[in-house]
This record gives structure tokens, sequence and C-alpha cells, in this order.
């Protein structure tokens, strides 16, 4: 049901709360016009009338405050660019972005309703007089930039020459405008100043980028026309047009979008039965002389197109080449339904167009989706607009778009739209909502929702498992040998189809995630995509003999370049084996290899003097311990001392005093077995071995030594065994 439905029926038939409060501003979407609701507390009187930038709607002798929060929720901005409320005034303000007109009309007391219709206002209309006399500007959302006094300013509110007025509605300042260029009159020279001046002035200033304008034989143009565009910033484009081109949205590259009205695919079928439908729609295609019926072809490839058959749509295209002008568009369309390559996309560079064209273009080109916010509403009302069948079938599509590039708003919008439809979900949705929820970092709830369907028979359950392999061995986590039975059964199932490789991908990285990796590294020739991802799964978290078994490489090999991107971490562990030849070999693959890690290899391959140039200017607590090893290598025990001073690591301190052999230093440090063997060392001897001290005989003299000899041997005991182990020697 169409979202002016519902607004209708809320009308018609919902109470509205008597007390007091803010007027609640909602809007729909209708094929020929937009509606803005404004909902009161009561009865008020109330005027419309014309400003420079649209409408104005003003209630008589009170004061009233808009909620505007839910204004443009069903709604583009293709018609209507802006609503606002005048803070002094509390005038309800209606930007305009279109040549447009408006008819307010009050649906019944309190409810005020305003619709918005392209082209030209009925002559008489009231609504085109401005409020209370001469139309002033009022405070818009975003203001302009005033002129600096010395530039040429132009009044936007009159074209001289040949006494012509233009009208307000064609000036509004959101969204296209169309100005004739062609009058030759000496009056339009302020006009050209202006332009000259102010575009100049926003283009050295960065914020206006202006293309070239399309010569008239260019076939995006009618005959005759010719545009030229120009983008501020984020706002909306401005399209300066010549005469003749008309008010429909224009992309980036000047080509129109197509319009609601030729992608209205809601309206090409009905909720009824396809049973009953298939005769009616397909009925009369030809006539007499089996002359084909344009009316009834175009029925017949629009309602296939409903269906969601675009083979059977393009079957019908073929079969009654009549060159309709939408053909182009429906074949667009079949191919997106059918997910097959469309190069020459009747949608191509329309994914920004404010109309259901957004939608389409985003899913013709996988590297194509809306930045802007006009594009991304386009796309959220035209999916939410489409029949529930068509909104699984390409839901899961067109969200994978957002989330790649983690645009999780929108993609949310777009999942709960799908959920919204009625009836079971389907598995499609079911694994569309466990890539959303591995994108957000959810690993466990996409892992909850994939395991029920990868573990039950049915559809999806092979898509589920595939999912489900991939997410596991993306995180680094481990797959059982029952996953990887059940996906070499379902490849022997799609040998030699379409689906073989993506199963065979899955398969070779399942075998690594289990702990095969011989037979994972077998498989590769069958499926070469896999190389790098099974280089990383065997760096990160493959066993040490599975590294030893395929990273070792020969004298002078190469690395494989798949390994690239963890040809660091595959260099780290084969030099923590004591590999360092091997992890040097590894690093001439990563140009890009950490200092620290190089500065270890240099050091463990004797050269100290390069370890401590890599680390000169690093002064993290790794690297000074390479540092104070590369200067123990140097004989420079004191400097290496100093840094593990630093360090607050006191056993390394010492041993490096003792290797330069400070022992003074030694005994004047902490306590520990090297400062009491230091301290009998640097202390003076107690006896004289040729004189006996004073009152001592030569028995004392020896008790005195023996005791002395037993001291020294328990220091050195006490030293010996705190001496670390030996670190595992490399090759």
């Amino acid at each position: 049901m169409r979202p002016w439905i519902f607004l209708m029926i809320g009308l018609a038939f919902c109470p509205f709360a008597a007390v007091a409060g803010p007027a609640i501003v909602t809007s729909g979407e209708h094929a020929g016009f937009t509606r803005v609701v404004m909902q009161f507390d009561g009865p008020v009187d109330w005027q419309v009338g014309r400003g420079l930038d649209g409408y104005t709607l003003r209630i008589k002798d009170r004061q009233v405050v808009y909620d505007l929060t839910k204004a443009f929720d069903l709604i583009g901005k293709g018609r209507l660019a802006a609503l606002w409320s005048d803070p002094k005034t509390r005038d309800l303000h209606f930007g305009i972005a279109c040549a447009c007109y408006a008819i307010p009309f009050e649906f019944r007391p309190g409810i005020i309703v305003l619709d918005v219709f392209g082209g030209p206002p009925p002559k008489g209309s009231s609504f085109e007089l401005p409020l209370g006399g001469p139309v002033v500007p009022t405070a818009a959302p975003v203001a302009a930039a005033s002129a600096p006094p010395d530039m040429a300013v132009y009044d936007w509110t009159r074209v001289p020459g040949a006494g012509i007025e233009r009208k307000p509605d064609l000036l509004g300042s959101f969204g296209p405008m169309s100005i004739d260029l062609n009058a030759v009159d000496a009056g339009l020279e302020p006009l050209r100043q202006s332009l000259i001046e102010e575009m100049g002035r926003g283009a050295s200033q960065g914020i206006v980028d202006m293309a070239k304008p399309k010569k008239a034989s260019d076939p995006a143009l009618g005959e005759g026309d010719a545009s030229v565009q120009i983008h501020l910033g984020e706002t909306p484009d401005l399209v300066v047009r010549q005469k003749g081109v008309g008010q429909r949205p224009m992309t980036a590259r000047g080509a129109e979008c197509s319009s609601d009205d030729q992608l209205d695919l809601p309206l090409w079928g009905s909720s009824s039965p396809v049973a009953g439908q298939i005769g009616p729609e397909r009925q009369g295609l030809t006539g007499e002389f089996d002359k084909p019926d344009p009316d009834a072809v175009a029925r017949a490839v629009r309602f296939a197109l409903f269906l969601g058959f675009g083979a059977e749509a393009r079957g019908l295209i073929r079969a009654f080449p009549d060159n309709l002008p939408d053909t182009p568009i429906w074949n667009s369309m079949a191919r997106i339904l059918d997910d097959t390559p469309d190069p020459s996309s009747a949608f191509l560079g329309m994914e920004e167009c404010d109309t259901t064209a957004a939608l389409w273009a985003t899913l013709a080109d996988p590297n194509a989706r809306p930045d802007s916010d006009t594009g991304k509403s386009a796309v959220l009302r035209s999916f939410s607009a489409l029949p529930p069948h068509l909104r699984r079938l390409l839901g899961p599509r067109l969200l994978d778009r957002f989330l790649a590039a983690r645009d999780f708003s929108t993609a949310t919008a777009l999942r709960d739209s799908i959920l919204r439809a009625p009836g079971d979900a389907g598995p499609e949705v079911i694994l569309m909502q466990a890539a959303m929820s591995l994108a957000k970092g959810q690993a466990a709830q996409a892992e909850a929702q994939l395991v029920p369907l990868a573990s039950a028979a049915g559809p999806g359950a092979a898509e589920a498992l595939v999912a489900l392999v991939e997410q596991r061995v993306n995180l680094g986590q481990s797959v059982d040998f029952a996953q990887v039975q059940a996906l070499e059964e379902l490849l022997k199932e799609r040998r030699g189809g379409s689906e073989a490789s993506r199963f065979q991908h899955a398969l070779v990285l399942a075998r690594a995630a289990s702990g095969d990796f011989d037979q994972a590294f077998a498989d590769l020739a069958n499926v070469p995509d896999a190389e790098a991802t099974l280089w990383r799964v065997l760096a990160r978290t493959g066993p040490d003999s599975a590294l030893l078994d395929h990273g070792t490489l020969a004298k002078d090999e190469t690395p494989p370049l798949s390994a690239k991107g963890d040809a660091s971490l595959i260099a780290a562990r084969l030099l923590d084996l004591g590999m360092a030849d091997q992890a040097a070999q590894w690093l001439k693959l990563d140009d890009r290899a950490p200092s620290l890690l190089r500065a270890r290899v240099d050091l463990a391959q004797g050269n100290p003097r390069a370890a401590l140039g890599l680390l000169a200017n690093d002064d993290s607590p790794a690297s000074l311990t390479v540092k104070a090893k590369a200067l123990l290598d140097l004989k420079d025990g004191k400097a290496a001392a100093d840094i593990f001073a630093r360090l607050g690591k006191p056993d390394d301190q010492s041993a490096a005093l003792s290797r330069s052999e400070a022992w003074v230093a030694l005994a004047a440090g902490e306590p520990g077995p090297w400062k009491a063997l230091a301290s009998m060392v640097t202390a003076p001897r107690s006896l004289d071995a040729t004189a006996n001290p004073p009152g001592e005989g030569p028995l004392a003299r020896n008790k005195s030594l023996v005791a002395e000899s037993a001291a020294t041997r328990d220091a050195i005991t006490a030293l010996l065994n705190a001496v670390k182990t030996p670190a595992q020697p490399t090759q």
C-alpha cells in the first residue's frame, strides 16, 4: 500500500488530542504531487502566501510551535526542499525545489493540507500573492554568504528586458533553477556580471565546481537543449539550463534522471493471486495481422518485472521488438532482477537522483551507491515501496553495498524494511542479518544466526555453511572435521557448475582451519585465489610444524607474493624458532616491515651496528632491549648496563657490568649474587700472605683463609644458580 494511503486513512479516522501542544507536521509522496499535513490542537485561522523561497503558512492571532521531526520521513526533496519555522513570527516556511506551485486546503477543523504540484500555478491563484505586503527574505536554514561591497549584486526578483517580471516560484534558493540565457538585452548585463563574479569567487574558495556544457548533439539532451551544472559544496546541484529543458532532476553528468512514473513498479501488479493476474496481464499482445499492441506489450513486460521474472521480461522484449520508449529501462531492470551484468545500464550515474532511479542505479553497479542524503533517502523510500517478494530478492544485495561502505544507518533501515514484510523471511534474509551482524563486529550474534541454518537440511543450508566457514576463518577460529566433510559433499554436488569455485575456495580454507595444511596447500592448484588467505591462516594459527613444512625456503628462494600481507608475521615466528636467515628471506617480501623486527634479525645474524642504526630514534622498551643486546655484542657493557637500569632489569644490568669487569659498580649496586662476589673482589685483603697480623699466629691466619675461601665458594655457587639458561642458539 502506498504511504499516502496510510496518511489519508489516518486523517479520516484518527481522533486528535484536544490538549494544547505543538502542531505535528507529516508528509506523503504521490505520483503527481507532494502532500504536507499540519495537525493543530484545534481550529485555526490560517493564510498561505508566496515568499522568495517558496510559500509561507501564517496562523493568525496565535503563536504556534511546529514539530518537524517527521516531516521528511516519507518524502524526498524533489519538490519540497526545506521546512522551517521563523523564530520571531512563528510562520511556517516551505522551501520549493522546482518550478512548482502549492494548493492548500482545510481537510477538517485543525488540519491544514498543502499539496505541491509541478508546473505553473493556476491563473488567479490567491496563494501566489505575498502575505501582508511585499515579499521579504526569510531566515532560511542555511544563510547565504553576503557579497563584498565592491562585488556586483543582482536583484534576483526581477529580470529586466521586454517588461517581463520573473515569478518567485522560479527563484527558490533550493534545488534546480532554470534561467533563460538566450534573451539578449542590455538590462541583463548586471546578471552576467553578478554570475561571473560570484561563481568565480566561489571557485577560488573551492566551494563551486563547474562542468563543461553539453553540446546540443549530446543524446542525453533534447533537441536544441544544453546545460551547465554547478555543484555548491554539499548542497543540491544548481543546474543552469537553456530554454527548452524541462524541470526533471539531472545526474552529476548532466543526464536526466528516470522519473518515478517510469519506475513505479509497485503499480505494475497487485497482491492478488498471481494465477489470476497472468491471463489479463498477457492478454491482447497482438492484434489484427498479428501486429503487436504496444500498450499490451508494455503491460506484460511490466508485470513480469513486478513478479521478479527478469528473463521473461527480456524474452517479451525480444519477441515484440517495437522499441518502446522505456525499453532500455526495462532491459536494465530485468538484468538487475536476475543479477546479471549490464555494462550499458540505463541507470548509470543516477545513484544520486532524488527519484526511484537511485535505487536501481545502486543495484546496477556494484561500485555505485549514493553518498548524499538525497540519494540515500530516495533509495530507502523506493525500496520500502517495493512489494515484499522483491524486497527479499533485492534487499541482501542492496544491503551489501552499504555494509561495504560501513554505512550502518542506511543498512539498518534497509534491513528493517525487509523484516517488516509479512510472511516467512527466508534463508536469504537470515544470511543478510548474519552479514550485517558480522560487519558491525557482532561475531557471536552472526554465528548464532548461521549455525541453525547451516545445520538444518533445506534451502540456504549450503550458503550458510560457506558463510560460517568464511567467518570462522577470517576471525582466526577453527573449523571442525564434520564441517569439512559437509563441504566435501556439497562440492561433489556442484562440481562443474557455476558455484563450484566458491565451494572449493571454502573447502581449502576449512581444511587449513581444521589443521590439514598439507591437503589445503595441495588443493591450491584448483583454487589459486585462496592462496593469500591460506598463508594468513598458516601465519596466525598454524602450528610450528606446519610453518616449518611450508614456510621454509631454499637458499635465495623468493617467498610467494600472495603471502606479502603476512610476511612479517612469518618472519617473526621463524626468528623465534632460531631461523634468522629464513626470517631475513621473508622480510625481503615486505618493504614496510617494522624496524624492530629488522633489527632483531640483524642482531641474530651478527650485525649489531645495523641493528643500532635501525633503532636510533626508537626508545620503546622492546627497542631498548635490542639496543642493549647489540651494545653487549660490541663489548660496551657499561652502556648496555645503563639501558638495563632504565628498563628496571637489575639482573641484566649486573650481567652487563660483569662482562665489562666493572666490579666497583657491581659492589655498589643492588643486593644480589653479583654484589656479594664483587664486594669480595674490591674489598681490601684481610690477611697478608707474607706477614702475620699482630697478636695472631699461623693457625689463626689459616683459619681465616679457610673461612674466606668458603665464603667465596658460596658466592660463586649462588651466582651460578642465578644465571639464566642460555637462549636457544640460532642457525
